[in-house]
């Protein structure tokens, strides 16, 4: 009897586990479909004022760098 109960427990765990996924992905995506538009305009809106990358802050340094390992001490 105890196997019973046992297997009876898992079971319904997965079920449970199964249910919960579905209806959590299903939710998920409403709610996340307005803030991913929300996201996007304001990225499109801060598009002209982006940071420079790392590739062009380092070869802005490479330059300062190099002159300044140029000049006599």
């Amino acid at each position: 009897m105890l196997i019973v109960l046992v297997a009876l427990a898992v079971v319904s765990s997965l079920a449970a586990e199964m249910a919960y996924g579905y209806f959590a992905d299903r939710y998920e995506v409403s709610w996340v479909q307005p803030a991913l538009a929300e996201h996007a305009a304001i990225v499109r809106a801060q598009g002209p004022l982006r940071e420079k990358t790392t590739l062009e802050s380092e070869r802005q340094m490479n330059e300062t760098f190099k002159e300044a390992s140029d000049l006599r001490w």
